[in-house]
């Protein structure tokens, strides 16, 4: 048998070409990494002919669109060119690891083919020292001819030229170089438009670490996009597309945030961690490194409370969340989509939604984990980038990293102790509820805006008392494993003079209080509190400062003073309080008297108690007769009755006359008190009915009826007149009240018992009536009244009526059912 091998087809282009690298950003980023790799100290991104004013998919058949990304590096030679860029997979970084002073950003040999991923067409020009001047075009569209069995990739030829710097002016219409690279993109795959380069600016912006961390010189990345210039005139800075690519966050946020570094030494040995806050360092502390596998790695995390969140707008011009969380750097270059707006990659956002008030989540941070000094060696254990750029290989030295349970890797180690700075010691930095979402407004649109216009929950004092408590529980280490930690003693002094400062004011408030003026105990009391809040927070403070032992003594000496001074002001307030209540009590029963004997003097003395009550009624009765003919008139004066409400309004005209007519006849009779109509009935039915009667007698805008029986019943023997005259005198005193409702709710709490709660939406009765059970029986004597202009018969006849059947009435108050007075009536 024959010895057989692989084969490549021309497909392979597009597999490892527009195929593996998926977005047209990462492509860039990719070219870019190339430009930093040959040493150029700028990489130039330049966009032409971008409007081009033809259908989508007229623009995807053919363009005259144009990415040119242009450096000034080393270039390549024809022998680069031919052995190294056109020799697929090769890459001498794998071996080269420094060049330039520079760690190489990439190592696959694969990121030439981002050229495939932007355009169909390349032209590469490229000069190395002393070396022609080369052009290389290829049409990536050879390759992409599906059919062709036995075409392989090497089948395809390009043109390779030497040309002169004055065709290559000609060509390209840029200005001559020296040495580097030019790559010419044409016939683009996909439409740039303003909107995309910006967001391919945003992702620049992100791409290159903020500490140049390059021991040579700065790399600048420049945008280029004529066509736009126009209308950048209007926008803000952070929406412009053209200059220089600047990434200007990190290094402003540390005097607007809470912040922590971490720094793992470049011999692995040793974990320095830096915790700040507004400016100021809470403690750096150092300590042995438990990660055996991780050195010359650095952590920064910024917390954003909501002015910290506004300012990165006003900086930026875009949200904190638009643009991103904590994002991964090696060896100078970020690694997307680490860190993306919506990457969790972290698992913070997973682990928040477990403990919502207790745990920080992408929304409150940002921030950057940076790697260097990683030789990408496929033969040595490190991180390592996956080849499509969709981010690093979950070995151990990731999992180190990033593990966000027990035992916890470095980043969450890291972010831990912030987040108990944020939850335990600064309390979220909480702002007042009524201002929290309109904080972003004023500080974007106040020019005169600085941070001594910020407004919290707490004072600075209180806040920085609770961070200097709680710092041992934030670091949380084992003390073997700590070899140094140093904590702001500059903090601690500053925060004990405040206190002492506040705690002072306090007490010469108080004395200044005592000396000018006689106070209440209730005053006292007041300063008591405000003493014992000074005291708690003086015995509280961390540490021993001589300022805050001696107020702790002057405190208690003042203290004891008041404490004295309370006992003795509170004993004569109490005396003063009972004599004041007992007079007033008198003066309300001698009123009442007075009352009631003013009755008993013009009252006739001749009628028995029953024939009072009847004749109060017969008043009630003649009152709803002139009434009924009063509505009578109305109606025939306004041509608005009918034959049926004239029958009705004469029915119940005709009711209360011969009701009338007939308590005269018994008051006239010999035998009137013992003889009262009795008869065998259903009190719940006969009320019932005799309400409908009521219901007929107003109109509905004046005074309404409401039962609820409840399947109520009761029946017995009892006088349906004695029933009339409560019921009357009831209603009659709900209309005193200027009720407009009369609720009437039956129930039986027992077989043989009948519960009435006559309820209106009255006045009510008067508070003196309702301070106890003395005085709501009070109302039911003869001559009290409850209404104005009252004759105090009413609910005096009403008790004894119930009387008569085995009943009782009691006051129980206002606002019980209803907004008016509420009596409960039970007959059994």
């Amino acid at each position: 048998m024959a010895k057989v091998s692989f084969r490549t087809n021309i497909l392979l282009k597009s597999i490892i070409g527009k195929d593996l690298i998926t977005d047209d950003n990462i492509a860039v980023l990719e070219l870019v990494k190339n430009s930093f790799d040959a040493g150029s100290n700028q990489a130039k991104l330049i966009f032409r002919d971008l409007l081009t004013g033809v259908s989508t998919k007229d623009f995807k058949k053919h363009n005259e669109s144009k990415i040119i990304l242009r450096d000034t590096g080393s270039g390549m030679s024809e022998y680069d060119l031919i052995n190294k860029w056109l020799n697929i997979a090769y890459s001498e970084k794998k071996s080269k690891k420094e060049e330039f002073n520079r760690q190489l950003a990439g190592n696959k040999g694969v990121g030439r083919f981002s050229c495939d991923r932007l355009g169909k067409s390349l032209v590469i020009y490229t000069k190395k020292s002393g070396k022609p001047l080369l052009k290389l075009s290829i049409d990536w569209t050879e390759f992409e001819k599906v059919d062709d069995i036995e075409k392989n990739i090497q089948d395809v030829d390009f043109e390779l030229d030497e040309i002169s710097i004055e065709q290559y002016v000609n060509e390209t219409k840029l200005e001559k170089f020296v040495t580097g690279t030019t790559l010419f993109i044409s016939n683009l795959r996909e439409e740039w438009d303003l909107s995309k380069i910006q967001s391919l600016k945003r992702q620049l912006e992100r791409f290159i670490n903020p500490n140049q961390n390059f021991e040579a010189e700065s790399f600048d990345v420049v945008i280029e996009a004529d066509e736009f210039k126009k209308v950048e005139l209007g926008l803000s800075e952070s929406e412009k597309v053209n200059g220089i690519v600047k990434n200007r966050i990190f290094n402003k946020l540390d005097f607007k945030a809470t912040y922590i570094k971490a720094n793992i030494s470049k011999d692995g040995k040793t974990i320095t961690t830096t915790l700040r806050d507004r400016g100021n360092e809470i403690f750096t502390l150092t300590e042995n490194n438990v990660y055996s596998l991780l050195k010359d790695i650095e952590i920064h995390i910024y917390y954003l409370n909501p002015y910290s969140k506004a300012y990165f707008k006003r900086q930026t011009g875009i949200r904190s969340k638009e643009f991103g969380s904590i994002f991964l750097f090696i060896n100078g270059f970020r690694i997307p989509p680490y860190g993306d707006d919506g990457n969790d990659w972290l698992g913070m956002e997973l682990r928040k939604g477990q403990g919502y008030n207790r745990f920080l989540g992408t929304r409150e941070v940002i921030g950057r984990i940076e790697i260097n000094g990683v030789e990408f060696d496929e033969d040595e254990d490190n991180f390592f980038i996956i080849s499509n750029r969709s981010g690093v290989d979950n070995n151990r030295h990731f999992e180190q990293l990033t593990k966000n349970d027990s035992p916890y890797g470095l980043y969450f180690k890291t972010f831990r102790r912030l987040e108990r700075f944020v939850v335990e010691g600064i309390n979220w930095d909480s702002v007042p509820k009524e201002i929290e979402n309109k904080i972003e407004s004023k500080v974007l649109n106040d020019k005169n805006w600085n941070e001594e216009k910020e407004e919290y929950k707490e004072d600075l004092l209180t806040r920085n008392r609770r961070v200097i408590s709680v710092i041992e529980k934030i670091i949380n280490s084992k003390s073997d494993e700590i070899i140094s930690l140093s904590i702001n003693k500059g903090l601690v002094s500053e925060l004990a003079n405040e206190q002492a400062k506040k705690a002072k004011a306090e007490i010469d408030s108080i004395v200044g209080q005592l000396n000018n003026k006689a106070l209440s105990s209730e005053q006292i009391s007041k300063l008591i509190n405000e003493l014992s809040s000074s005291e708690n927070e003086i015995e509280s403070f961390p540490g021993k400062e001589n300022q805050i032992e001696l107020l702790k003594k002057e405190l208690g000496t003042l203290k004891s003073e008041l404490q004295k001074k309370f006992g003795e002001t509170k004993e004569l307030e109490d005396e003063t309080k009972r004599l004041e209540d007992e007079t007033i009590k008198l003066q309300e029963e001698l009123e009442l008297e007075k009352e009631k004997n003013t009755y008993l003097k013009t009252s006739s003395r001749t009628l028995t108690e029953d024939a009072k009550g009847l004749v109060h009624n017969i008043k009630i009765t003649s009152r709803k007769i002139s009434s009924s003919i009063d509505n009578l008139y109305d109606k025939i004066l306004n041509n608005s009755y009918t034959k049926n409400s004239l029958l009705k309004s004469l029915g119940a005209i005709k009711f209360q006359s011969e009701k009338a007519n007939k308590i005269s006849k018994i008051i006239t009779r010999s035998n009137f008190k013992t003889d009262r109509n009795a008869q065998i009935a259903d009190v719940v039915l006969y009320i019932k009915q005799y309400i409908e009667i009521y219901s007929d007698i107003y109109p509905r805008n004046e005074l309404g009826f409401q039962i609820i029986e409840e399947n109520a019943t009761l029946t017995k023997k009892f006088s349906v007149l004695d029933m009339s005259v409560v019921l009357d005198d009831l209603i009659s005193n709900s209309e005193k009240a200027d009720a407009s409702l009369i609720e009437i709710e039956m129930t039986n709490p027992l077989k043989e018992e009948l519960r009435i709660l006559f309820s209106d939406d009255g006045n009510g009765v008067a508070e003196n009536f309702l301070e106890n059970e003395k005085s709501k029986n009070k109302i039911f004597e003869l001559g009290i009244t409850t209404t104005n202009g009252g004759s105090g018969i009413g609910l005096n006849s009403v008790r004894e009526g119930l009387k008569s059947m085995n009943g009782t009435i009691k006051l129980i108050g206002n606002n019980i059912k209803l907004k008016g007075a509420c009596f409960e009536i039970i007959i059994k």
